[in-house]
């Protein structure tokens, strides 16, 4: 049976007059309801799908105008006050046709640079000669600016966007997850990132050693940072990168 065949099929069954029934009245509710709740992934917060859903009630569409099916997205834009005065920009991207999401916020990553989560739905899929189903595990990932070692100049190092998992990000997710529900769950965790995050800007060279394996160098490389090795790299400046993450998202999209 191919895939054609089995779609038909699927319809047919869909079409069916039980089938029809049963979406009348609650279950039609019940329908609704599950579309709002995010199929959950490895190292995915509890908060994510709720603050997808935050997004999407309360922030502004600014969604592009397309021509393909495949580059259908939404995009919200979601502005939280601060205290100094300027707002914190949130923002949404869903591509319709993967279910793929990408939320980044204009600070709060290392360096008060922009950082983003990334989230990648499960899917399955029919092996067209097995006819068995494949399950894809779907994925999140946070993506933020952090040093990793010049290879090419021994004892130097430079700042790239670089996803990593939810227990590797220094950027600020728990500020995150109190726009969300109002409150953070595990202060403890909060304070150890936030640790963390000073400890990576006062010395970058202690984040790329545990975090890259020290290249065999005859001398200098990411071994003479712990003694002080020359760098000629500095922190990134506060706000956004114009290579930053939202040019990542264009190119990935594009």
């Amino acid at each position: 049976m191919d895939r054609r065949t089995l779609l038909k099929l699927l319809g047919g069954v869909a079409a069916l007059p039980a089938l029809g029934k049963a979406i009348k009245g609650a279950g039609i509710k019940s329908i609704k309801a599950a579309g709002k709740v995010l199929p959950k992934v490895s190292g995915m917060p509890e908060w994510f799908g709720p603050l997808v859903n935050k997004i999407m009630k309360e922030g502004v569409d600014v969604s592009p105008t397309v021509k393909r099916v495949e580059d259908m997205t939404v995009v919200k834009k979601l502005e939280i006050p601060s205290a100094t005065g300027e707002p914190e920009i949130i923002t949404l991207t869903k591509n319709k046709t993967t279910g793929e999401i990408s939320i980044e916020t204009n600070l709060g990553g290392p360096g008060d640079t922009p950082f983003e989560l990334n989230y990648r739905p499960p899917k399955s899929d029919i092996d067209l000669k097995t006819g068995k189903e494949i399950k894809e595990p779907g994925e999140f990932s946070v993506v933020e600016n952090r040093p990793r070692p010049d290879y090419t100049d021994p004892g130097n190092y430079e700042f790239d966007w670089e996803a990593v998992s939810k227990d590797q990000a220094l950027s600020d997710l728990e500020r995150v997850e109190k726009i969300t529900t109002g409150k953070i769950k595990n202060l403890t965790e909060a304070e150890k990132r936030a640790a963390q995050r000073k400890g990576y800007y006062d010395s970058p060279y202690d984040d790329i050693s545990n975090r890259y394996p020290e290249p065999d160098y005859a001398d200098g490389g990411i071994a003479s940072f712990a003694y002080g090795g020359l760098t000629k790299t500095v922190p990134p400046v506060s706000g956004p990168d114009p290579q930053g993450v939202e040019t990542l998202f264009k190119k990935r999209y594009s």
